[in-house]
């Protein structure tokens, strides 16, 4: 590379590396209001009541919570709102295991959302399993603790202790020692859950018989394990001496067949015991620690090989929805050409654009699967809620813009030649690798028929599974790219190279153009007005350095009046408000998503459609236009049907794992509940107005139609 062209290297590093910057200092992914002081009021530590004397390698210690009036925090599942405490033991000395105990809890109502947790005070009693009684132990506890009252705060705190070998606080365990007496166990002496048994008629629930030797109180039954099961409140049935039946209803995707053994709680005052229904048939009660988890790699194989043929299929057809229209200029490009070119360097083409594709798969699976691993919020399409990777996207289709306006053109050692700049410009190998990784990359914001089935096996499995399941993904969206390579005379049907090209060129350029501001009207919406018109502002300044560079008068006005109507579009765009939020539009009044809302509308024989999407979601924009355009649609939600919204644009916990109650982890996902459909009718990626009638009749019917 010449001297010229290093400094201009420089100059583009620079700026790309400022934009960066700039937009991570803009701002959060998201903003909660706190309390006028700024913080939640609670307090918290860890306090250690020593090593067991009769057992020297075990030890007891626990996580003291105080909370101040009006706030609280949540047990092991939280029901309909917030979230588990986590506990990351990561850097602890001389420690085997470590396992949380939790308390009973109390069921915490508030507009009718009913969440599990704790008010006051709660201490978590935590048993520590020693590597060697003799050495000096030290506790090393990375916390995450959600507490809420009218708002909820997430809080990170650290933690450091040390147990001296046979030490032994009296105080501190008689504290732990009290709030153990008040975890759950099998048994009892004067309280039992006899009997557990799961039914379907007429619908799913399960029916619970409680032994109790004194009178119950003030009963209270909590159901966890299945995160795809969701139960209603317990109602009481019948009482036969001391025996009490109550009936839960359970709703879900698998309210019918749990995939995974159902915990079922039962506090009464200050008397707690629990059981564990087994969803392997024949059904069957067992202690929770007698329990054997059912895992889907019970019948790994057959599931696996259909899933890889679902995921192959899915992969194909999201080829054609509507989440490829931001990429149709890079696919144009990788065809253009290709008639004058002799076969095998047509084949070396598509082979190379296809195994681009393939590596964007596997890019993705493996972000998903260490995210996973870690225990954060993973789905399909979330790279879209972070606004580096939106940066770093725009930036680069600003470059292959700016390429094919000719406005730069640097010659890069042969290993690396075309990998951005040249990209556009050029028909290297390199060049049409990158083009499938682009643009896969930015064409898997949204789901489509089969891919969501695939998605979802693949994202409740290992690590391995989520990378066959994601590269049989890439190998379907790679498959035309493949046919093309093995018949490579197909190509010879294309237009010859000529004039037109150039034509071709500059509408491949606006269109990315275009595809690089849509992307910042997103970053609006995710990280801010200020971090989109930064990235704006920067984009064009680094379009008018290149112009600059060429003495091209005419390409210099033409980069600044881009960026200029790019940042005034942003500038000028309506401040979004999440759909999340009630509102009404267009004389719908839509409601914020309230799972435990749905039940009980859908208890007094009302009919409820729920729509959740998000401003990176083109398939969610096309079925927002067509059920907008339908006016018998229309009406219906204006009327009859109760219209609820949840926006996933940004990183969202409570609609994540309301979409992975229905084995969903991507975009479109709507649905639709009534009294003949409790569970829920979940409704095709692609929506036409015939699906969404039927499916708002057979939700309104009295009886389920399946």
């Amino acid at each position: 590379m010449n001297a010229s062209g290093m400094t201009m290297l420089k100059r583009l590093t620079v700026i790309v590396a400022t934009v960066l910057a700039l937009v991570t200092q803009a701002g959060p992914l998201s903003a909660q209001p706190l309390p006028p002081n700024g913080k939640p009021d609670f307090s918290a530590n860890l306090i250690v009541g020593g090593t067991d004397p009769s057992n020297p390698k075990e030890a007891w210690i626990g996580i003291h919570v105080r909370l101040g009036p009006g706030w609280h925090t949540y047990w092991r599942s939280p029901g309909d709102a917030g979230a588990a405490p986590e506990f990351d033991w990561r850097g602890s000395q001389n420690v085997t295991t470590v396992e949380v105990e939790w308390p009973a809890p109390t069921r915490i109502t508030s507009a009718g959302i009913d969440t599990f947790g704790y008010d006051k005070e709660v201490v978590f009693p935590v048993h520590v399993r020693l590597r060697d009684p003799h050495t000096p132990t030290h506790l090393s506890l990375k916390l995450a603790l959600f507490v809420c009252s009218s708002i909820c705060t997430r809080s990170d705190l650290n933690f450091d202790a040390t147990i001296a070998p046979a030490a032994r606080f009296d105080g501190p365990l008689a504290l732990i020692n009290q709030w153990r007496t008040k975890v759950p166990h099998a048994n009892a002496p004067d309280l039992a859950l006899s009997a557990i048994t799961l039914e379907g008629k007429p619908s799913s629930h399960l029916r619970v018989t409680v032994t109790s030797a004194t009178p119950l109180n003030t009963p209270d039954l909590f159901v966890d394990g299945d995160d795809s099961v969701i139960a209603g409140r317990p109602q009481r049935r019948a009482h036969d001496g001391q025996s009490t039946i109550f009936m839960l209803p359970l709703s879900g995707t698998n309210a019918a067949h749990p995939v995974k053994p159902l915990h079922v709680t039962l506090v009464d005052g200050n008397r707690a015991v629990e059981a564990t229904l087994n969803p392997t048939p024949p059904v069957a009660l067992a202690t929770r620690k007698a329990a054997t988890p059912v895992t889907p790699a019970a019948h790994a194989p057959l599931t696996l090989w259909s899933m890889l043929a679902v995921a192959l299929l899915g992969g194909l057809i999201l080829n054609f929805m509507p989440c490829v229209f931001p990429v149709l200029s890079l696919k144009m490009l990788s065809l253009v050409g290709q008639a004058a070119r002799d076969t095998r360097t047509v084949r070396t083409h598509f082979l190379a654009s296809a195994a681009g594709v393939v590596a964007s798969f596997v890019l993705l699976a493996a972000a998903l699967a260490a995210l996973k691993a870690l225990g954060a919020q993973i789905g399909w399409g979330i790279q879209f809620q972070q606004p580096i990777f939106l940066v770093v996207m725009a930036a680069i289709l600003v470059a292959l813009s700016a390429n094919l306006l000719d406005l730069y053109d640097i010659h890069l050692p042969s290993n690396i030649g075309g990998i951005v700049g040249q990209s556009a410009g050029h028909n290297s190998m390199a060049a049409h690798f990158f083009n499938g990784l682009v643009m896969t990359l930015l064409a898997t914001p949204c789901s489509a028929p089969f891919v969501g089935t695939a998605i979802g096996f693949a994202l409740s499995q290992g690590p391995w599974q989520i990378f066959e399941i994601f590269a049989a993904l890439g190998l379907g969206m790679a498959s035309p790219y493949l046919v093309l390579a093995a018949l490579p005379q197909v190509a010879r049907l294309l237009p010859r190279p000529g004039r037109w090209m150039l034509t071709v060129r500059r509408i491949a350029a606006i269109a990315m153009a275009g595809t690089a501001l849509w992307l910042l009207t997103i970053l609006a919406d995710i990280a801010g007005l200020r971090a989109a018109l930064i990235a704006g502002a920067s984009f064009g300044l680094l379009l008018w350095l290149l112009a600059l560079r060429r003495q091209q008068f005419a390409h210099t006005i033409a980069g600044a009046l881009i960026a200029g109507l790019a940042g005034i579009a942003i500038f000028m765009a309506d401040e979004r408000s999440p759909p999340a939020a009630a509102h009404a539009v267009d004389g719908i009044a839509w409601q914020a998503l309230a799972p435990q809302k749905i039940q009980a509308m859908v208890k007094n024989g009302h009919t409820v459609f729920v729509d959740i999407g998000a401003a990176w979601c083109v398939t969610c924009k096309v079925n927002e236009a067509k059920i907008d355009s339908s006016a018998a649609i229309h009406r219906r939600l204006a009327e009859e049907v109760v219209p609820m919204r949840a926006d996933w644009t940004r990183p969202d916990e409570q609609v994540g794992a309301y979409l992975r109650s229905f084995h969903r982890y991507g975009l479109p996902f709507n649905a639709v509940f009534g009294p003949g459909a409790p569970n829920g009718i979940v409704l095709p990626e692609l929506l036409t107005p015939t699906a969404v009638l039927d499916a708002f009749d057979r939700a309104a019917a009295k009886t389920a139609s399946h």
